[in-house]
Formats: C-alpha cells, sequence, structure tokens
C-alpha cells in the first residue's frame, strides 16, 4: 500500500480558480523559479529552486502580487506552521465550549 500524498482529504484545490496553473507558471517565471522566501538568520532570500507557488497573505487572494515562489522546503515549513496554528485554534475553541452542551 501506497502512502496517501500529504494533501489527502484536502479541499484545497476545488477553492484555487480554474487558471490556476497559468497563474502559478506565470508566478514562477516572474521570480526565475527562485524561491521568495527571506531567511531569518540572513534576512536574504532563500534562491532554492522554487516549484511551489503559495500566496503571501489571504489564501482566496489569487492575484499575481499575492502569490510567491517557494522551495518545496519552504513550502512544507508554512503549510506546517499553518496546520499547527489551525489545530491550535480548534483546541482553543473546543476548550471554551461550556461543558453542558453536546455536539
Amino acid at each position: 500500500m501506497s502512502p496517501r500524498p500529504a494533501w489527502h482529504g484536502s479541499t484545497r484545490k476545488d477553492t484555487l480558480p480554474p487558471d490556476w496553473p497559468q497563474r502559478r507558471e506565470r508566478r514562477l517565471r516572474a521570480d526565475g523559479y527562485h524561491c521568495q522566501h527571506v531567511r531569518e538568520d540572513t534576512e536574504q532570500k532563500c534562491g532554492a529552486h522554487a516549484n511551489q507557488v503559495d500566496h503571501t497573505g489571504d489564501r482566496n487572494d489569487h492575484r499575481h502580487e499575492m502569490l510567491q515562489s517557494l522551495c518545496e522546503y519552504h513550502h512544507q515549513q508554512k503549510s506546517s506552521a499553518q496546520g499547527g496554528d489551525a489545530a491550535a485554534a480548534r483546541r482553543r475553541a473546543a476548550r471554551r465550549r461550556h461543558p453542558g452542551i453536546t455536539r
């Protein structure tokens, strides 16, 4: 049995515009296929080969200027951090529920 991809069960692809492949390619070309993540240790762009495109702000704002090219490593780091933040928010919300309320 092969492992499931990390995005298995995600509906994220359903929220991307139909022309996402063209938008993605345009952003990668504009960034010269170089990772735009700014490293904290050097305050310089990573510059590694970029093969991922991600949003810089609102995940539903697909304008060219709101996208950035990332290397696989930095895209995974960003996605992991966002997943951790979402899980923490769910835990906080669960603790705030009144004990007498059931789902």
